[in-house]
């Protein structure tokens, strides 16, 4: 079950279900961030939750590093497209169609999970609880959060969603809440930056991509919208997506979970 209440069995209520092929297009994450969440892991051979793996941006650059992924995703579309990533470039993924507050995971078995932009869709005390006992003694619970840079296009194109989508501004994940929730204060921070120029299909596949956008206006508002974002683009010479993505991770674990069992 998500923070919202959906179970991952009502296929038609998650809404990132129609927003895979979408998804896949989003740029990717950096190497140099990728190689940091693989030392966090551990290094090859470590074992790795991925936790709202989406289409899977960052499960499969870890696996093509030696890592041993497994990906969380309640979206079976999302899955299933990671699935056929994997699949085409030889990459053992494994996939677990389940949420993050609820994996039905091994107790221990990871030396780290990862919430990578998909904090803000879980339930903080229910899903620290359950990443917190998916750990190893020694493992540890990161989590990655893109935050868009303020660049002259940038900001007429977020000014044009927030006119089309007054909600189009949500409050910070809750970051904090789920480390408390494990009992795992947050331990450090690295931040990466990355600009990748769009053209404009993938600029529309980008924005489509995107719940406070594509899914949350109608067919005629999303065709304006999409309209806009090509002519801000021609207008600043060209689509650039730059971001600032916050990496942060706990302490280790140092002890077992406490039974959770009532």
């Amino acid at each position: 079950m998500s923070r919202r209440g959906i179970r991952p069995d009502e296929s038609s209520r998650w809404v990132f279900n129609r927003l895979a092929a979408d998804h896949a297009r989003r740029p990717p994450y950096p190497a140099a961030l990728v190689d940091r969440v693989a030392a966090l892991a551990g290094g090859p051979g470590a074992r790795v939750l991925d936790a709202g793996a989406g289409t899977g941006h960052l499960a499969l650059p870890l696996a093509a590093l030696g890592l041993r992924v497994t990906a969380l995703e309640p979206a079976l579309a999302m899955l299933d497209a990671l699935g056929s990533a994997a699949t085409a470039a030889g990459l053992p993924v494994e996939r677990a169609h389940a949420a993050a507050e609820e994996s039905g995971l091994p107790s221990g078995a990871f030396r780290l999970a990862v919430l990578a932009d998909a904090a803000q869709w879980v339930d903080p005390q229910r899903a620290g609880l359950e990443l917190r006992r998916v750990l190893a003694l020694g493992g540890r619970i990161a989590f990655l959060v893109p935050a868009l840079e303020d660049t002259p296009f940038l900001r007429a194109l977020g000014e044009r969603i927030a006119r089309a989508n007054p909600k189009a501004r949500p409050g910070p994940p809750p970051v904090e809440a789920i480390a408390g929730s494990a009992g795992l204060p947050l331990e450090g921070e690295e931040i990466f930056l990355d600009a990748t120029p769009l053209d404009p299909d993938v600029l529309e596949a980008v924005i489509r991509s995107l719940s406070y956008a594509g899914p949350a206006l109608g067919p005629s508002g999303l065709a304006a919208l999409l309209a806009d974002a090509r002519a801000l683009a021609s207008a600043h010479g060209g689509a650039v997506w730059a971001r600032r993505l916050r990496l942060s991770w706990t302490v280790p674990v140092a002890r077992a979970p406490p039974d959770r069992r009532w």
